[in-house]
């Protein structure tokens, strides 16, 4: 049996609930896409829009985005979209929230 322990030295509760939600998305990405993930750059993600949902864009695989956003409880999520229904959104148009 194999235990993996998680440090966290400094940092908010939304750092540790954003590493978690990465975690798990990293662990259910889609099967069908085995290339590695590639990251955007921690402040310069492309902001997007994707089935109603606005938010950031993470990271990507050649058919996926990897997406984060907040929802209207101010909860944050992570998750996968295909790249064909990832729209970019021009910083005047984008409704998503700043907490991002």
């Amino acid at each position: 049996m194999f235990y993996t322990f998680l440090v966290i030295k400094s940092g908010s509760p939304d750092d540790v609930e954003r590493m978690l939600a990465r975690m798990d998305a990293e662990a259910s990405r889609p099967i069908d896409d085995p290339a590695p993930i590639r990251d955007f750059p921690k402040f310069g993600r492309p902001l997007v829009y994707v089935s109603g949902i606005y938010g950031k864009a993470v990271g990507w695989t050649h058919k996926y985005g990897l997406i984060e956003w907040l929802d209207s409880s101010g909860k944050y999520h992570m998750g996968w979209a295909q790249s064909s229904s990832i729209k970019r959104v021009p910083p005047d148009d984008w409704k998503g929230s700043s907490r991002l």
